[in-house]
């Protein structure tokens, strides 16, 4: 064998970024020529969304248009028919307008949010245990739509189709409010410094204030453990700016979505003023 004239495939270099950027989700959930499409190649393998315990949701996306920076990736959340329960034993609870409480018995819940406000406090005919993911996703539609569910209850057509990896109701949901130029805000980070990352916990509306609540989750003990600058503020990753004991390199899919083990930045900066300041 004649090495010295093997091919080899060509190089891929990413720019990545940290800090709050706008987004448009353009996919969910792709079938493999829709992926080949998305990433403009042929070398792409069957996507196996569906596992034994969950199924894994890919958000696709790219920057939003009025967003000066290219930008294209994609965020998981993980969702099940498995009702969500905490490490105490606390049930979480859902209503038909996506507002939840954690309570130990659905009995509780009327004493447990009676001080609470109208807006938030949950519907009584509609609640039920929720399930694994149903939080995340319908914050992120919320979020998406600037939606505010009062009187018009906020319900997918079907869950168990999302927990087959079927993501076409939400596909469609996204590309209804694209044409409204709607969107959301993403924290960007970088994981094992070199893949981009994004905080899926906490999904911002377009012109939603960071709020200091906002700002003490994503930095507290329990918070965004990918790299992000130590700030809010978009800007290009700087390899150097990384401490070399955060940088744990492991064999990952180049657009991984998970926190890395690294420890997070304490101290952050809100970038509110102009959430389209791209380059």
């Amino acid at each position: 064998m004649n090495l010295s004239n093997l091919e080899q495939r060509e190089a891929v270099s990413r720019t990545l970024y940290t800090g709050f950027a706008p987004i448009q989700i353009i996919a969910v959930n792709p079938n493999v020529d829709k992926l080949k499409s998305i990433l403009n190649s042929e070398d792409v393998k069957e996507p196996q969304y569906v596992g034994e315990e969950n199924t894994r949701l890919d958000f696709w996306y790219v920057n939003h248009p009025q967003f000066n920076t290219e930008l294209k990736g994609k965020f998981s959340i993980w969702v099940s028919n498995k009702l969500r329960e905490s490490a105490t034993g606390k049930k979480q609870y859902i209503d038909s307008f996506a507002r939840t409480v954690w309570s130990e018995d659905v009995t509780l819940i009327d004493s447990k949010t009676s001080h609470w406000a109208d807006s938030v406090r949950p519907d009584k005919k509609t609640i039920r245990e929720a399930k694994e993911g149903e939080e995340m996703i319908y914050n992120l539609l919320k979020s998406y739509g600037n939606l505010n569910p009062q009187k018009q209850m906020l319900v997918l057509d079907s869950w168990d189709a999302l927990v087959k990896g079927n993501g076409s109701e939400l596909e469609e949901f996204f590309k209804f409010f694209n044409k409204d130029m709607a969107g959301v805000r993403v924290l960007l980070g970088v994981k094992d410094g070199k893949y981009q990352d994004v905080y899926t916990r906490r999904i911002l509306g377009l012109y939603n204030k960071i709020t200091e609540r906002i700002n003490q989750e994503i930095s507290g003990e329990y918070g965004y453990k990918s790299f992000y600058n130590d700030s809010f503020e978009f800007q290009k990753f700087d390899p150097s700016s990384i401490p070399s004991d955060e940088v744990e390199v492991t064999e990952s899919d180049m657009f991984a979505t998970e926190g890395s083990s690294s420890s997070s930045p304490t101290t952050t900066n809100t970038a509110d003023d102009d959430p389209f300041s791209g380059f």
